[in-house]
């Protein structure tokens, strides 16, 4: 049985190295990959074995077999096993968080469970996201889930580093704003209706692995979907992840939300109202979303202010739009079943992993760590 290690850095220490490039601790910064609202993303390269000063979370290699008991922690997760230790001269992905910022930016939550009457609020700033972030991110070990190596955050400094897996592809689907379209970094353009099979086919398995577990994603889109070497995909940033309780049983306590957290134009009809809503039917809807993406690389609806595109949103009858449209009969079903408007008519993600036009034999590439 292998066993490996998450290195949980408790010190920084940043310097240049002769020519002028930043590092921190083992890690040589190089290009920025991409920014966000909350974070930047670096290349980085590991020049060297891990500092003494570590603590780890060490995890065994059982596969997708049922998880351990929890670790002990604010949230209530599956555990599953952790990925190695990073190797030396290996790339990574390094994503920096400012804590003086996260704080400063906070939040009103309303969150009900199933069984309860009432719902609990309360106040959430974008480093508890952050935290929540990473303790989910320590469950997860998947093919198609980027993994995390190693936390580094000091008590002295207001940095926390994420050193996760590298993708060099990038984003499955890229947006052209010149073009106003998405096209595929493999093909240039949409994907051909194999490579369409195949990144659904990815997605819909890693969700499956979440949804299992009791996480939801919360913003599926092509930005948070990466792409390895052979072009598989990856689901990235945990940012707006749901982890969900559990009760004594080992069953998962589906709570119902009212936030609108994500991206707006992959929220699904039932976040738009207001209302309490599951936000496990909200990853499939976000599915069927990429899905047209891949198929048409545009979305169906092209309302630039929000209250335009949640009407677009609620009245969107997928049936309708694609008419006319030229795509395979069951192509067109799977994508109809994913964007039901009401949730409850929405395939689940068990069927649309055994629709016929994502049954194939199963040739899965093993995971490389």
């Amino acid at each position: 049985m292998r066993r490996w290690d998450i290195v949980e850095t408790r010190h920084v220490l940043k310097r240049k190295t002769a020519d002028g490039v930043k590092c921190v601790n083992n890690y040589r910064l190089q290009r920025t990959l991409g920014q966000g609202r909350f974070a930047k993303v670096k290349l980085c390269e590991r020049i060297a074995t891990p500092p003494a000063e570590t603590t780890t979370t060490t995890g065994d290699d059982d596969g997708d077999l049922p998880p351990p008991p929890p670790p002990p922690s604010s949230l209530s997760l599956k555990a599953a096993p952790q990925p190695p230790p990073p190797s030396k001269g290996r790339e990574f992905a390094v994503k920096i968080f400012s804590k003086k910022s996260l704080v400063k930016i906070k939040e009103y939550v309303s969150q009900r469970v199933d069984g309860e009457d009432a719902a609990r609020m309360r106040v959430v700033t974008a480093l508890d996201r952050v935290r929540d972030e990473v303790q989910i991110m320590r469950s997860l070990y998947h093919r198609n889930i980027v993994l995390l190596f190693e936390v580094i955050e000091a008590e002295d400094d207001d940095k926390i580093y994420l050193v996760l897996e590298y993708m060099p592809t990038g984003p499955c689907m890229v947006f052209k704003k010149e073009a106003q379209e998405f096209t595929s970094p493999i093909t240039q353009g949409v994907l051909t209706e194999e490579l369409a099979q195949a990144h659904t086919r990815d997605i819909l398995n890693g969700l499956s692995y979440l949804h299992r577990r009791g996480i939801c994603h919360r913003d599926l889109k092509p930005d948070n979907i990466l792409l390895n070497t052979t072009g598989r995909c990856h689901l990235s940033d945990f940012g707006c992840a749901l982890a969900c309780s559990v009760d004594k049983r080992g069953d998962i306590l589906r709570p119902l939300v009212t936030d609108t957290i994500g991206t707006y134009q992959f929220l699904a009809p039932e976040c738009c109202s207001g209302e309490p809503y599951d936000p496990f039917a909200v990853d499939v809807w976000a599915v069927g979303m990429i899905l047209f993406i891949f198929l048409f690389g545009k979305l169906p609806f092209e309302a630039s202010g929000t209250k335009e595109l949640f009407d677009e949103i609620t009245s969107l009858d997928i049936a309708v739009h694609l008419e006319g449209r030229e795509i395979p009969p069951q192509c067109r079903d799977l994508l109809v079943r994913l964007l039901q408007r009401n949730a409850s008519d929405r395939i689940t993600l068990a069927a649309a992993l055994g629709h016929p036009w994502l049954v194939e034999d199963d040739n899965e590439e093993p995971l490389s760590f």
